[in-house]
């Protein structure tokens, strides 16, 4: 899978991300990287091979965020809590702290998130973000999501409970 939108190219994480990845790892900066990361260099290859599995097993599906001109990763951004028969799927993002304030985030959410009501066959897609994460609400808003509410209490960050914003795209979105 791979879909190219503004100056990034979304793709899945492979063997050719290994060097990029371990970096990371090196660094102890995983905001590039999907929630679960490796946590060791001599772990990057088995977690690589997982997010392919991933899609392969129909849970969703991981991306890399990779800056056309550079060649380099940005940040990550993928469908979980796929459920493929009901036609929904959540959408999640990371990117790079020296990489924010960009609109990578709201680029690569647009594009996955048309790619999935079109080409993937889902109905809706569905996007959280903590109310009081604003940068997070405004690349919702800025990718085309459509606000429905407020979960409240509904995620908790292991100190005290926060409230989640909903956001959603359907085909009339587009």
């Amino acid at each position: 899978m791979q879909i190219t939108s503004g100056g990034l190219e979304l793709r899945e994480f492979g063997p050719r991300d290994a060097p990029q990845v371990a970096a990371f790892v090196r660094a102890r900066d995983l905001t590039a990287l999907p929630p679960g990361p490796p946590q060791a260099v001599a772990d990057v290859d088995g977690w690589l091979a997982e997010t392919q599995q991933r899609r392969l097993d129909g849970a969703g599906v991981l991306l890399a965020m990779v800056e056309a001109a550079s060649g380099e990763i940005v940040g990550s951004i993928g469908l979980r809590d796929t459920d493929w028969r009901a036609g929904r799927s959540e959408i999640g993002y990371g990117v790079l702290a020296s990489q924010r304030g960009r609109g990578h985030a709201s680029e690569a959410a647009r594009a996955v998130g048309r790619w999935a009501l079109t080409e993937g066959g889902m109905r809706r897609i569905q996007l959280r973000a903590r109310v009081d994460n604003v940068a997070s609400v405004r690349v919702a808003e800025n990718a085309g999501y459509q606000r429905e509410g407020t979960l409240r209490m509904a995620d908790w960050d292991g100190e005290k409970g926060h409230d989640l914003a909903v956001f959603s795209m359907i085909a009339t979105d587009l």
